[in-house]
Order: structure tokens, then sequence, then C-alpha cells
């Protein structure tokens, strides 16, 4: 059986895709750990992160419930804004 060369060159076949296949999804788990990065969020929307820390550090911070409320307000209107210029960029098509 191993010294059929028809099977052989199948199965060399079969080895080669599985290659390709496995490279092809190497390819795009690297690119969507790289969209993941936390600094590249950091890099591209600075004023929203650094509201967004303001209020979570003001929110949890505080002694007053009033003034956590405040700081969970601002925090939620920062990820509003965030958000909202993500859906802008999002917009562009992008290929993958």
């Amino acid at each position: 059986m191993a010294g059929n060369p028809e099977i052989k060159d199948e199965i060399d076949d079969a080895t080669e895709d599985l290659r390709d296949a496995l490279h092809q999804i190497n390819d795009r788990v690297e690119r969507r750990v790289a969209r993941l990065s936390p600094d590249r969020g950091i890099r591209r929307h600075p004023l929203s992160t650094a509201c967004a820390a303001g209020a979570l550090g003001f929110a949890l911070g505080s002694d007053s419930g009033g003034a956590a409320m405040v700081g969970l307000l601002l925090l939620g209107a920062a990820l509003i804004v965030s958000r909202e210029s993500r859906v802008d960029e999002s917009d562009e098509i992008q290929p993958d």
C-alpha cells in the first residue's frame, strides 16, 4: 500500500493543503491579536481613554454615593464617545 505512488501523491497533496490552511489561520489569528492590542486603542483614542480612566478613578475613589454616580455617568459618556468614533471609522471598507 505504501508503494502505490497515487496514494503517496494524494497524501503529499493533502499534507500541503493542510499546511497552507494552517498558515492562513495563523495569519488571521496574528492580525486579530494585533487588533486587540490595548496600546493601539490608547494611541488611537487618547482623549476617550483619559476620560474613561479619570471617570473610573473618580467613581472608585469617592466616598459619597452622589460623586460615584457622577463618575459613572462620566465613564458612560466616555465610552459612548469612544464607540461613536469606532463606528465612524468602521464605515470605511477594510479588506481582510
